[in-house]
């Protein structure tokens, strides 16, 4: 889990600098024509730009999620592999994020997806993380346990 959080982090925060490095803020840089492109923006809000102006309120809950997912890392490593690295992508996420509200005051975000003015709101590699990781843990829970099986370890199910 915690090299699966180190690896999205390092990811995300060597992507952000480069992006801060090499575009200007609303400027769009065309990756797959326009569908695909970078754009960077400041998000001082949260997904799709919500709550903009609640940074202090943000980096508690960031800060609050990590430390919660950190406290229960034992228990997260008595779970089967695609949970850990759930948890992992979800943790290095927040951990993404909050490194750029705390150092930046705002959320380095760029990837810009859509047609036209009908574009999907900018977002970054620790938003990716978050996702993936929220979707794959979803995934686990509804579809891939048993009843009462939730974080079977990663050995195979025990007898009872």
């Amino acid at each position: 889990m915690f090299a699966t959080a180190l690896a999205v982090l390092v990811a995300d925060q060597i992507v952000k600098r480069v992006v801060a490095t090499f575009l200007t803020v609303g400027d769009p840089v065309n990756v797959l024509g326009s569908f695909a492109r970078f754009t960077r923006i400041e998000n001082t809000g949260a997904a799709f730009g919500v709550l903009k102006g609640r940074g202090v309120w943000f980096i508690a809950v960031s800060a609050a999620a990590s430390i919660a997912i950190a406290v229960l890392s034992r228990e997260i490593a008595k779970m089967r592999r695609g949970e850990q690295i759930a948890f992992g992508l979800i943790l290095g996420g927040a951990l993404g994020n909050l490194l750029d509200r705390v150092r930046l005051g705002a959320v380095v975000d760029f990837i810009d997806i859509g047609v036209n003015d009908v574009r999907w709101p900018s977002f970054n590699v620790a938003d990716s993380g978050i996702t993936i990781g929220v979707t794959l843990l979803a995934i686990y829970l509804l579809f891939l346990s048993r009843p009462g099986q939730i974080g079977t370890p990663s050995e195979g199910p025990q007898s009872r």
